[in-house]
């Protein structure tokens, strides 16, 4: 397989992840709040402890998207002079 199409896929699979990563995060944020995790908008109380987490990830996935729709590698670390996916 061409390096070039291996990036794409783990680009795919790196922003897939994210994305699990966030409605899994959503859903326990929702549960918290005693919230239908279905909701479209929502406030999340003050002290709800997975907010920040949900944040982040959220900022990371929006990242993501945005380099992979540029054309820049997603999900890849560099380290020692050569290239991993993260």
């Amino acid at each position: 397989m061409p390096a070039q199409e291996t990036l794409n896929k783990n680009g795919v699979k790196y922003i897939a992840g994210l994305r699990n990563t966030a409605k899994a995060i959503w859903k326990r944020a929702c549960e918290h709040d005693k919230i239908p995790p279905e909701s479209k908008f929502v406030v999340f109380s003050v002290g709800n402890p997975s907010v920040p987490f949900y944040n982040i990830c959220m900022s990371e996935l929006f990242h993501a998207r945005q380099e992979f729709a540029d054309g820049g590698y997603v999900g890849l670390q560099i380290g020692r002079g050569r290239v991993h996916t993260a």
